[in-house]
């Protein structure tokens, strides 16, 4: 068979060498100094590239499009259209720079009010969009309702978690739109932005003098012109998006290509000075374009300040954390203390730095070994396999073999719990005592809402770590009441009385494990650690403290 493909990939060869042309030149001004990131494209196709910083381009035509025009676009110079055919012979294309006039628009700073325009912090369910980075002409982005009289001050957004890179570069593009759709670029130079980091951008615009009157909206998009990779992980960049009801989300394959439209919004927001002259008011502009009712409203003002707080801590980012080799990954972890051990396993989606108001009190007590998932926080993931807790819990393994260590306590919250119960059928002679919080047997211990909520997540994400944290919510774990009937270590199992984990299946994992203990926390949430953490540190030291001394 394989020999059968690779005869006939050689056959077509020829043909799809045949089926295009390949250009390549340089744009410059009439001074004969490149112009860098200029946009190229065939209107109203996906045919298209992105001069670099030199100048330097390469564009492939199909051979449908032979006879088509490119066309040209620089910010600060006119377009110019040149037929196929003639770049073919010259690749070299000269631009002419564009005398502006500038309407000067003034706004008085004794009337000018700040306001933060956009979604300000990150909801509990979210979804990705993703960049390719084969294709940096792809524009993806946010429509902004604005002020009558606005002046930019900077522009943040929310690159997922599970990206992986050592350094990208992001072109940002500002538009005025006709009819919901961009149209002219309201920027006067390129304005490039590095970064090497996730979670949060700040951009600051204040040095831009982008000042509006009288526009209602503006776009806001990023495209990713360069990137440098992880030397052991495969790149992977996106943008964090939630659900809402407005067709917030614009893409574009290329500049001369057509703007799509899709319901939901960027994690992204304006940080903007305006005045309220004219007819609109500041309660007319829509600050936060969260439309969805979210049956998690209560929770998610907890979780955005504790994460918030998390990332002021050294937790999660500690220059003595290490790495440990598993199968196709890494898993990082970072240990404090002394004394037993004792492992914490994030939830899904999460991180060590979760842990910020627990590992302060239970190091004091114990040897604590916080983990990062793979995939998840600093550890990687080079599979494309589907995510299982019997995985994370041969992980969980391979560091306590590398740590040498013979019996050790787990306190498991979420997907961490469900890989505690794994890790307890696998190797119930390496743990001492176990701690789930907010742990469920199968996805039908989840609140139906909440599911159906994952399951319209998972229609609308991209391939990836993500998707692939959703499924495993979506149809994973699958304990049965047998299994649990093994497990023969002390369990105590704890959850919140509001937790989207129903509470009959929180009390039918106590009740199947023979030597388990049940808590619930009144009025707690599934993120009881944030929540609750004076209350559940005391929890889990009175289960864990028997032979423990005082510190």
């Amino acid at each position: 068979m394989t020999r059968f493909l690779l005869a006939l990939a050689f056959s077509l060869a020829p043909i799809c060498l045949k089926a295009q042309i390949t250009i390549e030149g340089t744009v410059k001004d009439q001074s004969n100094n490149s112009i860098p990131y200029c946009s190229i494209g065939i209107k109203n196709s996906k045919t298209g590239s992105l001069a670099n910083e030199k100048g330097q381009y390469k564009l492939v035509i199909p051979d449908n499009l032979k006879d088509s025009t490119v066309i040209f676009s620089a910010l600060g110079y006119l377009g110019k259209a040149v037929s196929a055919t003639e770049l073919k012979s010259n690749g070299n294309v000269v631009l002419t720079e564009k005398v502006a006039t500038l309407h000067e628009i003034t706004i008085s700073s004794s009337r000018l009010k700040e306001k933060t325009i956009g979604q300000q912090s990150r909801p509990f369910l979210t979804f990705s969009r993703m960049f390719d980075h084969n294709v940096p002409t792809i524009e993806q982005g946010n429509i902004f309702e604005i002020f009558p009289e606005t002046r930019l001050n900077s522009y943040n957004f929310y690159i997922m978690p599970s990206s992986r890179f050592k350094q990208i570069s992001l072109k940002l593009n500002i538009y005025k739109l006709k009819n919901d759709v961009p149209q002219e670029s309201v920027l006067q130079e390129n304005l490039i932005y590095k970064t090497t980091k996730t979670g949060w951008q700040h951009i600051d615009l204040s040095s831009y003098s982008l000042r509006f009157k009288d526009l209602d909206k503006i776009a806001v998009t990023l495209q990713l012109i360069d990137h440098q990779s992880l030397s052991d992980t495969a790149f992977v960049f996106g943008l964090s998006a939630k659900k809402s009801l407005s067709k917030n989300l614009l893409f574009r394959y290329q500049s001369q290509g057509n703007w799509e439209a899709s319901s939901g919004s960027f994690l992204s927001n304006l940080q903007v000075s305006y005045s309220q002259k004219g007819k609109k008011s500041a309660d007319d502009v829509q600050l936060e374009t969260d439309t969805a009712s979210d049956l998690n409203t209560k929770m998610l003002t907890t979780v955005y300040q504790n994460r918030a707080r998390a990332q002021k801590n050294n937790f999660g980012k500690n220059k003595n954390g290490k790495y440990v080799d598993v199968a196709e990954g890494k898993i990082y972890y970072e240990t404090y203390g002394k004394g037993e051990p004792l492992v914490l396993l994030h939830g899904n989606g999460g991180s060590i730095a979760d842990f910020y108001q627990q590992i302060p009190y239970l190091s004091k007590y114990f040897q604590v070994i916080a983990i990062d998932t793979r995939g998840q926080g600093r550890s990687t993931d080079l599979s494309a396999k589907p995510f299982s807790y019997q995985q994370f819990a041969s992980d969980l393994l391979k560091v306590i073999e590398i740590l040498e260590l013979k019996k050790v306590n787990i306190l498991g919250w979420s997907d961490g719990g469900n890989t505690g119960l794994a890790f307890a059928l696998a190797q119930p002679e390496l743990m001492n005592k176990l701690i789930v919080i907010g742990a469920n047997l199968s996805p039908a211990g989840v609140k139906e809402e909440v599911l159906a909520m994952f399951q319209k997540q998972l229609s609308e994400s991209e391939t990836g770590i993500d998707q692939r944290l959703l499924k495993l919510m979506l149809e994973q774990p699958s304990f049965s009441p047998v299994q649990l009937a093994q497990i023969g270590n002390q369990v105590l199992v704890i959850a919140g009385t509001e937790d989207v984990i129903k509470e009959e299946h929180t009390r039918s994992i106590a009740r199947g494990i023979k030597n388990a203990q049940l808590k619930l926390i009144p009025n707690a949430t599934h993120y009881l650690p944030f929540e609750r953490p004076e209350a559940l540190n005391s929890l889990v030291l009175e289960f864990l403290k028997k032979d423990v001394p005082n510190p």
